[in-house]
């Protein structure tokens, strides 16, 4: 069994913002997703594994708390966890596999790692790139993407949602090698 989360804020007003993006690559995948809970969560089988993809709808910042119990309940060890999530620390049309590590100041990353108790669990982070100044963080993650970016997004999204099949498929490192390094500003490629 695996887990695949998508962070988010739920709600029309947040679908196309900046911290959605991993509800948007979680759309990505066409599955159907229902309410259970504090989520919106769909059980599927993905190269011959199954697992669950959930979009938690305990507003970003506090993701660990939709987790944190289906985590248990099925007995998931962190590494078949995958939290999908944008990242400001990496520009637009950059992606980054990992396992574990600090949360770097995201607090929905840190809500997860806090109810669970580790920071072993997996992660693919999607760039949106830093504020256009200091202290503009919090804004920044709330806005939509410029129509400007919504083409590379598309190919962003696209990408990531084959990393997050990959990542099912063949776990962290085979998958690691082959995303971590496109650069899809410059138009990279599989």
């Amino acid at each position: 069994m695996f887990l695949v989360v998508g962070q988010g804020n739920p709600g029309e007003a947040y679908a196309k913002t900046r911290h959605n993006v991993g509800f948007m690559v979680l759309d990505r995948l066409g599955l159907a997703f229902r309410r259970k809970g504090e989520a919106l969560w769909a059980e599927a089988e993905l190269g011959g594994k199954r697992g669950i993809f959930l979009k938690p709808l305990t507003y970003y910042n506090l993701t660990g708390r939709a987790v944190a119990s289906l985590v248990r309940f099925y007995r998931i060890p962190p590494e078949r966890i995958l939290v999908v999530h944008d990242e400001m620390d990496l520009p637009l049309g950059r992606l980054r596999l990992r396992a574990g590590g600090s949360p770097a100041g995201n607090r929905g990353v840190a809500s997860i790692a806090e109810a669970l108790g580790t920071e072993a669990f997996h992660r693919l982070r999607i760039g949106i790139g830093k504020p256009p100044s200091r202290g503009e963080g919090a804004a920044y993650v709330l806005s939509p993407f410029s129509p400007e970016e919504e083409p590379l997004v598309e190919r962003v999204l696209a990408v990531a949602a084959e990393a997050v099949a990959c990542w099912v498929r063949e776990g962290l490192l085979p998958c690691a090698g082959r995303y971590n390094g496109l650069d899809l500003r410059q138009g990279d490629k599989l």
